[in-house]
């Protein structure tokens, strides 16, 4: 009885005390943050069920227990056959690659994440002395919007996309890859435009042109 009444005590201080150490806009961040990678593990689901033969592990797990295991590796889980390559933005473009002959979808998905994450500045969890860039936030929306357009436009030398995502000419048209991806979009810019207010700082906001699809610096 005496032990796990002492337990329970820890257990409510340790809560109260991280409650009292964060703000309401910290728990705003961890609310979009977790929505986001939330919206992000549906894009793998949804990719790897419409481009089935691309999946590395597809004769030992099924899909669910292949995005699962990619998510919970942490985001900086160090993957072989991306090491060398220092910005999240160029595994998205690896991904996209028509001579890359490893599994696309993990590629885009890892890329996406880790570029993500480093609009949070790597952080999970935020404190009152946890600092976030609005402009980072805002950034890695753009750049979703790229990698968005990337996918549905990048072809290999017969014309085949690389990674089938809404459809191909001849099936009717699904809009639900731009609905998940457009919230995710929605998911960084209100965040973005919170921190904007809540700092006073201003963004500096930006056009996406297909004609210069430059990923923007996180």
């Amino acid at each position: 009885m005496t032990g796990c009444a002492s337990s329970h005590s820890t257990q409510t201080n340790n809560g109260g005390i991280s409650r009292l150490a964060k703000s309401d806009v910290d728990e705003v961040i961890e609310i979009h943050q977790k929505a986001v990678m939330r919206d992000l593990k549906k894009l793998m689901v949804k990719l790897y069920k419409r481009n089935p033969n691309l999946r590395y592990d597809r004769e030992i797990r099924t899909i669910k227990e292949s995005v699962d295991l990619t998510f919970s590796r942490r985001f900086d889980f160090n993957y072989p056959e991306y090491k060398t390559i220092k910005r999240p933005t160029d595994i998205v473009r690896l991904a996209l690659d028509e001579h890359y002959q490893g599994d696309r979808v993990l590629a885009f998905i890892v890329g996406l994440r880790k570029m993500l994450m480093a609009s949070y500045d790597n952080h999970s969890e935020f404190f009152y002395l946890t600092s976030i860039d609005q402009q980072k936030l805002y950034n890695s929306a753009r750049n979703i919007e790229i990698a968005a357009w990337l996918l549905a436009k990048n072809n290999d030398k017969d014309g085949n996309l690389l990674i089938l995502s809404d459809s191909v000419s001849d099936e009717t048209r699904n809009l639900s890859y731009q609905r998940l991806i457009g919230r995710m979009i929605a998911t960084q810019d209100n965040l973005a435009l919170i921190i904007s207010q809540k700092t006073g700082r201003i963004l500096k906001t930006f056009v996406v042109r297909a004609a210069s699809l430059v990923f923007l610096p996180i």
